[in-house]
């Protein structure tokens, strides 16, 4: 999805790529610092936080400072029901809209409450309060109540160890719409995809278990349950448990293939900020002005293939593979700094999870200002959802206000939120080295590839943030 232009509208010119503009900034802003310094800063904080969490203090455990609070049985209900509720009425406004809707994506109540409110709203959302899409899903509330409506079945099959691939490939699929395809914003085609989607689901449920098959190859289950490991708020059984935000990390071995979901995430989301880089408009230049790949392109071309799409499809699968090899990289660096005392694939499956809070980061610094100014579209739309002239809530005329977050604001947010972000990963890390570890020297040394690699990751993220936006 474009963002620059598709959903500001009126405000492109605010938005739309311009060479003094830093990243997804809505207005000029210059630096306070050189960026170097606001680099070296944030590394220096990373490096010192792993010092720190050796050196001071104990390793972060899953109820570290963490608080029960009772909830009434019935008020435990009544909010499950409503949350559920509430998920099924925006499904079935998102499907009504984005059929009988306006065709524009920045009027259309679907495409903006999609890619605005859901996928960057409401998983900041779950991140940094609490999931409730484990308990309000919509799609899974749909195939449960078809499932109860069909015959008596045969027992489901024994779900195979490879679909959790599924969810990895779902993964990509949903970032490559977002980022590459026009798919996205088109809201008849969003419709059309939800409905694909949850054929699949109601497919795989039937053979093999609902609870088995969201759970493995559900791309939207693993990334919320993922993310609400990160959250200071914890739904549980008549209670909410108040906690450290990513103590919920803590001892959790999402297995080989949950940590590939993780370290694609990780990717994907940097990707999405890589690609409106003056870099990555280098890369696309070189291509096609490259006269060895000229007669290539031209057949390409010719097939009816687009050029532009298919070279920004490569670059998101090759971010991806890449991300993969050097956590691979890293899993190899930290099995030989501890000694080889624990098999290899437990400490790459086992430290993945320590990742989580840099994606939380990234997501953040990257969409702050996204959310702010196109979430503002909500307004008008809600209040004249069919486009028929309705003013339902007084906002039909509402137009965007630019100023309701400055660039200043946006950096000082996307620089914060990347330390805290990296820090809680560094704690989360020691934890698990400690945890995996069992001896406090070898964890030590564990922990120092994984100094070096947070530390480049801040580095990286920092820079991308600071570049002009390029379309």
């Amino acid at each position: 999805m474009r963002r620059c232009c598709l959903f500001v509208g009126p405000a492109a010119c605010i938005l739309a790529p311009q060479p003094a503009f830093a990243h997804a900034f809505a207005q000029r802003y210059d630096l306070p610092l050189p960026l170097g310094y606001f680099i070296a800063g944030a590394a220096l904080a990373v490096a010192l936080s792993f010092l720190g969490s050796f050196l001071l203090g104990k390793p972060l455990s899953r109820d570290a400072l963490s608080i029960r609070i009772p909830v009434p049985g019935w008020l435990a209900a009544v909010a499950l029901r409503t949350v559920l509720g509430v998920a099924l009425l925006l499904l079935a406004a998102v499907a009504v809209t984005g059929v009988l809707g306006p065709a524009s994506p920045t009027k259309n109540f679907a495409t903006v409450f999609v890619w605005v409110i859901w996928w960057v709203g409401f998983v900041l959302f779950t991140a940094l309060a609490i999931d409730l899409w484990s308990a309000g899903n919509p799609f899974r509330a749909t195939v449960d109540t078809v499932l109860r409506a069909l015959p008596r079945r045969a027992a489901a099959r024994r779900l195979p160890g490879a679909a959790g691939w599924l969810a990895v490939l779902g993964l990509v699929l949903i970032s490559w719409i977002e980022t590459v395809s026009d798919w996205s914003e088109d809201p008849r085609m969003l419709v059309a995809i939800a409905g694909v989607y949850l054929v699949f689901l109601l497919a795989g449920s039937a053979a093999f278990g609902a609870a088995a098959w969201f759970a493995a190859a559900d791309p939207l289950t693993r990334l919320f349950g993922l993310l609400g490991h990160v959250a200071p708020l914890k739904a549980e059984a008549s209670a909410l448990r108040l906690r450290v935000p990513a103590s919920g990390l803590v001892g959790v071995d999402t297995g080989g293939i949950g940590a590939v979901f993780t370290v694609t995430l990780i990717a994907l989301v940097l990707f999405d900020g890589l690609s409106e880089t003056p870099f990555w408009a280098g890369i696309l230049d070189a291509i096609t002005r490259s006269q060895g790949l000229r007669g290539w392109l031209l057949d390409l071309r010719a097939a009816g293939i687009d050029i532009l799409k298919l070279i920004q499809t490569l670059g998101l699968l090759a971010t991806a593979l890449a991300a993969l090899a050097a956590y691979l990289a890293l899993s190899v660096a930290i099995w030989v700094a501890a000694g080889r005392v624990r098999p290899w694939n437990v400490i790459f499956s086992g430290f993945a999870g320590s990742l989580l809070p840099i994606a939380v980061a990234y997501h953040l610094a990257h969409y702050v200002s996204y959310l702010v100014l196109a979430g503002q579209l909500m307004i008008p739309i809600a209040s004249d959802p069919l486009a028929m002239g309705w003013d339902l809530f007084g906002g039909a005329r509402r137009t965007l206000d630019l100023g309701a977050i400055t660039a200043a604001q946006v950096w000082w947010i996307a620089a914060a939120a990347l330390v805290v972000g990296h820090a809680l990963s560094v704690f989360v890390a020691h934890a698990e080295a400690m945890r995996l570890m069992q001896d406090r020297r070898r964890a030590i040394r564990s922990q120092l590839p994984m100094m070096v690699f947070m530390v480049g990751l801040t580095a990286l993220s920092l820079w991308i943030l600071a570049q002009p936006i390029v379309a």
